[in-house]
């Protein structure tokens, strides 16, 4: 498309993006937000959990690749409304037979495949309904939907949960998700990529291959992998590390809520600043990386006094950087967004994987000091390698960064 106004307005656009992302990552935010009851309910511990939560991200990170580029044969706006009716589907089945924790599991595991569809053609969106000039801002309230997913969840708690039973709040996510599924507004066919002078120009030919090396996404990929590893275990255990620190449940949903708030905060002032700024995202996301370490470090003393210092940083950093990482992605593969994201989210998918499930076999084995500690020492190695691969990406000669890559 021309502009972004020719099929949407940029507000319509990211709200709806916003709302997919959001819907489509209720399922594990619901679980991890209700985990107290979940696991009374089910007679399970914190490697289930981790486990169930594992799963989504586990399906996510096999069919990645293949979903980034079925997203660029389909179209972005198809490949949202594929994601949150799928997703809307699987919260509605989870809330009716999710009795059982293999049952959850499964489902959950299902509806990452919804997720995997909806990541790429986010990105997608956003790169043929904005400008180039507006994409940080775009990317950072589309993102702003997972940790939209995570106030909803911690507010299910309280109001859904602690009433009428955690099977509930999976069913009115399901019919918030089939609401979200039919606003999806049009975006034209073609790629919004900036010119030498930051301006908006149209691309017809989408050719689905990323412009940045393969060695390169990979080395993005590991490290994305290993700070995923953190923010998971962060949105997946916070109420629960919480209650075991002496919080009560309620409060501690409303300590998540806060937390989600902070996350967003976040995301739409980074998103900003990467619009205005000539830092680099990826110099970006290796400060923020560097931060979550230490945040996590905080929680590992298992202090309330603590909790409470190193919340609202640990937030900030774990819930805020995806936003960044994709608008990295996009800015460095103009050619091919949805394909690159599909590669390198590999690496988001398979840290989601593995973060829950160790850190909660963590729990049982020894404690969450100990598990929060190894949280703050994969997000370091993160930082360290997100340092290296960004300003190999970003010292890359112009013309390789648009597509030479023989």
């Amino acid at each position: 498309m021309g502009s972004p106004g020719q099929s949407a307005g940029f507000t319509a656009l990211v709200t709806a993006s916003l709302l997919v992302t959001a819907a489509a990552n209720l399922s594990p935010t619901l679980v991890s937000a209700l985990a107290v009851q979940i696991q009374d309910d089910l007679g399970i511990g914190e490697a289930e959990i981790g486990m169930t939560v594992s799963a989504f991200f586990f399906v996510g990170a096999l069919t990645s690749a293949l979903s980034g580029r079925m997203v660029e044969r389909i179209g972005p706006a198809a490949g949202l409304r594929l994601s949150t009716a799928a997703a809307g589907a699987v919260l509605v089945v989870t809330g009716a037979l999710g009795r059982s924790w293999l049952a959850l599991m499964i489902l959950v595991g299902l509806a990452g495949l919804a997720n995997s569809w909806g990541q790429p053609a986010a990105n997608l969106y956003v790169a043929r309904g904005v400008s180039s000039r507006r994409q940080g801002i775009a990317l950072g309230i589309q993102k702003s939907g997972i940790p939209t997913a995570s106030l909803l969840a911690g507010l299910a708690i309280p109001t859904v949960g602690l009433t009428i039973g955690w099977s509930w709040a999976f069913v009115l996510g399901g019919l918030l998700a089939f609401g979200v599924s039919l606003g999806v507004p049009a975006v034209g066919g073609t790629l919004q990529a900036a010119d030498r002078n930051g301006a908006a120009t149209d691309r017809t030919t989408v050719r689905p291959r990323p412009d940045v090396a393969i060695r390169l996404l990979v080395a993005v990929t590991c490290s994305t992998g290993l700070a995923a590893m953190g923010s998971m275990a962060l949105s997946s255990f916070f109420v629960l590390s919480s209650v075991e620190t002496g919080v009560d449940e309620a409060v501690a949903g409303i300590l998540l809520m806060a937390g989600s708030l902070v996350g967003i905060a976040s995301r739409l002032a980074m998103g900003a600043s990467a619009d205005r700024a000539s830092l680099s995202p990826f110099h970006m996301l290796t400060a923020m990386f560097a931060v979550a370490a230490l945040a996590f470090a905080g929680l590992s003393t298992g202090s309330k006094a603590m909790l409470y210092a190193a919340m609202p940083f640990a937030f900030a950093t774990s819930f805020a950087w995806p936003g960044l990482f994709h608008l990295a992605m996009l800015r460095s593969n103009p050619s091919a967004p949805g394909a690159a994201t599909g590669i390198t989210m590999t690496g988001n998918f398979t840290g989601a994987v593995c973060g829950p499930l160790l850190f909660g076999l963590l729990v049982e084995a020894t404690s969450y000091g100990w598990a929060w500690g190894f949280a703050a020492i994969t997000s370091g190695a993160a930082a360290a390698v997100m340092a290296v691969a960004g300003r190999l990406i970003s010292n890359r000669p112009a013309q390789t960064l648009r597509g030479c890559r023989q």
